[in-house]
């Protein structure tokens, strides 16, 4: 492999491992925030109104911002039984045909979330919660998680193409057969 390529690769799986971190940061933040307004809640009668704003936020991070690295360490969810039964070499080409098909899917979804957040930056667009939080902030952060997903999705393309493994072996993944 090329030195560009292996320092291309590297940077893209510290991008996605940064993106890992933020969703766990956000698992915890969203979690403290449930048990804080649970508990306002139930003893002092008083919601927070900003909580369920920031619910909705920190769910989507949660749920998208380690997308890219699960697919490096195989914790994506596919058919092994049927996967199984392939040689190597269709299994290669299966694997990259359903990638590629991937990465358009991702990458169209990546390239309208940026768009939309952009656009609601020029519009100045505010959410319609108390805090009134710009809508750009958290329309940015679910597209750069989208984006670390659709360059993970590159990674393991230029892999497959290169031979080598498009997963850590033995890190997240699990199969059910």
């Amino acid at each position: 492999m090329k030195p560009v390529t292996a320092r291309l690769l590297i940077a893209i799986d510290m991008a996605c491992a940064l993106g890992a971190a933020a969703a766990a940061v956000s698992a915890l933040a969203l979690a403290a925030l449930l048990i804080a307004e649970v508990i306002v809640t139930s003893f002092f009668a008083w919601s927070q109104p900003w909580a369920v704003e920031y619910s909705i936020y920190l769910q989507a991070v949660v749920m998208f911002g380690g997308a890219g690295w699960a697919l490096r360490n195989g914790g994506h969810i596919r058919v092994q039984m049927g996967l199984s039964a392939m040689s190597p070499l269709a299994l290669r080409v299966v694997d990259a045909s359903v990638s590629a098909f991937s990465l358009g899917i991702v990458g169209f979804i990546a390239w309208a979330l940026t768009s939309q957040a952009w656009r609601t930056f020029d519009l100045g667009s505010v959410s319609y919660y108390p805090m009134q939080t710009p809508v750009w902030i958290p329309q940015a952060a679910l597209a750069l998680a989208f984006i670390l997903f659709a360059l993970a999705l590159v990674a393991r393309l230029i892999r497959l193409g290169l031979g080598e493994d498009a997963e850590i072996p033995n890190t997240v993944g699990g199969t059910i057969e």
